[in-house]
Order: structure tokens, then sequence, then C-alpha cells
């Protein structure tokens, strides 16, 4: 099978979400524009690999198949930056009573890969994998940051319309400079941008030269954050970033030097 094959079939489980956990041969054919035939080539391959599985008891209906848990437990076990991140993170939550988040840049969404919350109680959580915009909160903004200067240009037109009724930029020119105060700053604070009674603190995790950083932040009720010193905050995040980040070019020279 050529990749470009593989790669189309791929695609089929870019139809699934949670609000669209089951789908069939009829909603690929709407969705994907393509033949039957093909469509039901796709669906035998993705269940014979175990990323599907069909539905007992159904005309034709197929959902998320077991290989995907076990890749998700594989990501979550073994990922060093997560694996290094868990400490500290835990650390963060206990002594700020807060949510904390480990969050990566996907193009079109953003997702978190690991939280951490005060007590096991969560104040606020999206959940690992779950999908949610790259427009809003302080998470994305801090990433987004990041983008050169192309791609902000490119997210700006994507996205202009969202940036507008959120308030955030009426045009290119203050997105770009927002943009820019935010990494030159180092972190991005933000109040009702996503649940209007809850604040964001983020700060970058650089990991790589030729990608964006990952967000470590913090998140919580408006009026939490209004009883604390958010320099602090910003001080704490920066120093458990430092760490990560340390640890993890540690490792990747360590790796190199025994290969």
């Amino acid at each position: 099978m050529s990749t470009t094959s593989f790669g189309k079939i791929l695609t089929v489980l870019d139809l699934f979400s949670v609000s669209r956990p089951v789908i069939n041969v009829d909603l690929i054919c709407h969705e994907l524009g393509l033949s039957k035939p093909t469509s039901y080539r796709y669906l035998k391959e993705l269940v014979t690999t175990g990323l599907l599985q069909r539905i007992c008891g159904t005309s034709g209906d197929y959902m998320l198949g077991p290989k995907i848990a076990v890749l998700d437990y594989i990501s979550r076990a073994t990922d060093p930056l997560v694996q290094m991140s868990i400490p500290l993170m835990k650390e963060i939550a206990e002594l700020t009573e807060l949510d904390c988040m480990l969050t990566f840049l996907n193009h079109d969404y953003c997702i978190d890969l690991h939280s951490e919350s005060f007590q096991k109680h969560k104040l606020l959580s999206y959940g690992r994998g779950n999908p949610r915009s790259v427009y809003m909160g302080s998470s994305p903004k801090v990433m987004v940051s990041h983008l050169n200067k192309k791609s902000l240009h490119v997210f700006y037109t994507k996205y202009a319309n969202q940036l507008q009724k959120t308030d955030f930029a009426h045009n290119e020119d203050t997105f770009m400079q927002r943009m820019k105060k935010i990494k030159k700053q180092g972190y991005y604070f933000s109040q009702g941008e996503v649940i209007e009674n809850y604040a964001g603190l983020a700060v970058p995790v650089h990991y790589s030269k030729k990608l964006p950083p990952l967000a470590l932040t913090i998140i919580g009720s408006k009026n939490r954050f209004t009883f604390v010193d958010l320099n602090k905050l910003i001080m704490m995040l920066k120093d458990s970033a430092g760490k990560i980040e340390q640890q993890y070019f540690e490792l990747i020279h360590d790796s190199e030097l025994i290969s």
C-alpha cells in the first residue's frame, strides 16, 4: 500500500468526534466523497489493524477499535515530556490549588497531553486528547505567539473573524503586535476567554527548534486568581518549564551520545 493510499485511509478516523462516536459507509461516502467500494475497502483495512471495530448487531456501524486505546497508553507511558512534567505539575497543583495542564498545538486544535488537579477535584477539565479552540485561552495564545511570521499570517487569515468576535484583534497589525508582546513577556494571562468565570495563566515549554512550544498552564476561577500573587505564579510556571526543558534536552543529548 502506498503512503498516499494509507494517508487517505486514515482520513476516515477524522470523522470521529465525541458527538459522533459511530460511523458507517454512507457517512464516509458523503463526508469524504468516496465510492462505496472504496469506503468498504478503507473500513476493512482499519478493522484489520484494530483501529476500528464493527458494532455487533448493526447493519454496518463502526466505532474506534482497541488499538487506539493501546496507542494512547503507550504514548502516555513513554512520552518523556509528559513523564518529566508530571512531578512538577503535581507540585504546582498542590501549591496553587489550581488545575495544571500540559498542552500541545496541533494545527487546527489544541490537546492536553496531561493534567493534574488539587486533591483530585478538577475545577475545569478538557481531558487528555479532547480537541479545543486554537484562538481562545491562555494555552493556545502562548503557543501560537512562537509561530514564525508567515505562519502567524496564515493563522490570522484563517481565524480573523473569531479573533475579532472575541475582541482580541480587529486587524492583522494588532494581532501581530499582541503575539509579539506575548512571546517577549513569556506568558499569557486570560480571563473569561473560554468560560466566563474562569481564568488561565500559561508559559511556553520549548522542546524543539522547528515546532512551537508546549504550554504549561494553570486554570481556575477568576475569584481564585484575585487572591493570589500573579507574578509569583508566573515565576513558578517559568521555573517549572525551565526544569522540564533542561531535563528533556539532557535526555536528547545523552541519547545522541549513545547512538
